[in-house]
């Protein structure tokens, strides 16, 4: 028979607060990497919904030419729900391309929405596609003007 140990200690369970404070660091370095990355990854997925809005406009356009002789001259004449997508993204324009009608062509531009959630997207700030005398292109600029056509389009 042994004899009883009266000071028997126990043995602690749990974190101590070194182990817990290295988790929220690496916690927090992990954060710190990622939530870059993933707004960038909304950035560009509204991008894209914008140019899928545009391209809808595109063939409203044409489904309209081919009723009545010419291009709409407003987006609600279109019936269609591209900018409903856009949110406050981004705010969608169409204007004639040219002369002062619609009868050769027209131009519909995406902008960023300057107090919407989008407005740290610089590079993109204007997505237009342009239809002129049987032409369609596509155009892109930053938010100081500059041509970002290459950058914003490649898909």
């Amino acid at each position: 028979m042994g004899f009883p140990t009266l000071n028997r200690r126990r043995r602690s369970e749990g974190f101590t607060l070194i182990e817990l404070m290295v988790a929220v660091v690496i916690v927090g370095i992990l954060a710190a990497v990622a939530y870059p990355a993933f707004t960038s990854f909304l950035q560009r997925g509204r991008r894209a919904d914008a140019a899928a809005a545009l391209s809808a406009v595109v063939q409203a356009q044409e489904r309209y030419r081919s009723n009545r002789g010419q291009y709409a001259s407003d987006l609600d004449d279109l019936k269609i729900a591209a900018s409903s997508k856009l949110g406050d993204f981004y705010g969608l324009k169409l204007s004639p391309a040219g002369a002062a009608d619609y009868a050769s062509g027209y131009q519909v531009t995406a902008t960023v929405k300057e107090a919407g959630r989008q407005r740290s997207d610089v590079d993109c700030w204007t997505l237009s596609a342009r239809f002129a005398d049987g032409d369609l292109s596509y155009q892109a600029t930053d938010k100081a003007g500059k041509d970002t056509k290459a950058q914003c389009w490649s898909h």
